[in-house]
């Protein structure tokens, strides 16, 4: 079995056994069951896919609806690439190509930003594709009573909340009383019965706070049911705040232990690739689409050589980029930062040249 075929495997078992997650949540048990059944009937259309055009189809599609936000935060990758406004994709161009990726056998879609909720009707979106699981990288500030009554009657979708560790953490790299805006946040999300997660930008600094049983417990009791543990990508150069190796060897074993005693569904990103035989990118876990329409192998390496708003999702997915990309994913297993595709963006762009 290869590397695609054990993350597939593994994400599948992940979301369709461990629902812990889902412990007082019975408003949510139709969904689940119904995405669970999707999930297999997608990994079976991405196969023949495989087997019949031989076109690699990730299952999972990541795209950044928009590069605008109501923070500036500090190592912010989506700031550091300064993508033109007026070139962005409409809600339209969106919707089409999230359509196209189910069609093609996409199980799950992350969206991301800037700050998604500034997109003018992005929630519409996941209220369409109900049997699709949408997960929505968010800094929560904008979910106001209104905001957060219509996300309450998607139940596709699941919010996830940045945060950086406690509040003089989060405060430091988000702006001063974030924290306690998104706490708040999650207080009213925990009161209503909605499903939500935290993402945290794992660094070197933060690490130990992050893994703390104390750390973990707040977030349980506070009704966080899902965690992203981010490796922090040094876009601002700020290599000092990578993570350690002994760091990086321990999180394995600490996604195994959140998800057992606090019954939190743990993710840590890029993860274990070696087990994967390789990087994720490039279609083979996941693939990118920028604001700007550009499919990419990462959200991290703003690098490509095909746009969505000129071809569909299947022609772009053959791109000679990805497919370079992923016959040379057995150098690409180990990286100082988060990304190793960010940290060899000079061999990644020499191979659009080549």
């Amino acid at each position: 079995m290869d590397g695609m075929q054990v993350f597939n495997g593994a994400m599948s078992k992940n979301l369709i056994e461990n629902a812990k997650f889902l412990l007082g949540r019975a408003n949510y048990l139709k969904t689940h069951a119904m995405i669970a059944r999707k999930l297999k009937k997608q990994e079976k259309i991405r196969v023949e896919i495989l087997k019949n055009d031989h076109i690699t189809v990730p299952p999972i599609l990541i795209i950044s609806v928009t590069n605008d936000c109501n923070l500036i935060c500090k190592g912010c990758y989506a700031c550091a690439q300064h993508r033109v406004k007026e070139d962005e994709m409409t809600i339209d161009d969106i919707d089409r190509i999230v359509k196209e990726g189910i069609d093609l056998g996409v199980s799950i879609v992350l969206i991301a930003g800037g700050e998604p909720l500034v997109k003018e009707n992005i929630l519409n979106i996941p209220k369409k594709y109900k049997d699709t699981l949408f997960v929505m990288f968010t800094n929560g500030l904008l979910i106001d009573d209104h905001m957060r009554n219509e996300i309450k009657n998607i139940k596709n979708l699941i919010p996830i909340l940045s945060l950086e560790g406690d509040e003089k953490a989060t405060d430091e790299r988000r702006g001063d009383g974030v924290y306690k805006n998104v706490i708040g946040v999650m207080e009213n999300l925990d009161t209503d019965k909605i499903i939500f997660g935290t993402s945290i930008t794992l660094t070197r600094e933060n690490y130990n706070l992050i893994t703390r049983p104390e750390y973990l417990m707040g977030l349980k009791k506070i009704g966080c049911r899902i965690v992203f543990l981010i490796e922090y990508v040094p876009s601002n150069g700020e290599m000092d705040l990578c993570l350690t190796k002994k760091q990086k060897k321990d999180l394995i074993g600490q996604i195994k232990h959140i998800q057992k005693e606090y019954s939190i569904f743990a993710i840590a990103l890029p993860g274990d690739q070696a087990q994967f035989g390789g990087c994720l990118a490039a279609a083979r876990g996941f693939v990118h689409i920028s604001s700007t329409g550009n499919i990419e192998a990462c959200p991290f390496t703003p690098i490509s050589d095909s746009n969505l708003k000129e071809k569909s999702l299947k022609d772009a997915l053959q791109s000679k980029l990805l497919k370079a990309i992923r016959e040379n994913k057995h150098l690409l297993e180990e990286a100082q930062g988060g990304c190793v595709l960010y940290e060899n963006q000079q061999w990644v762009e020499g191979l659009i040249s080549s």
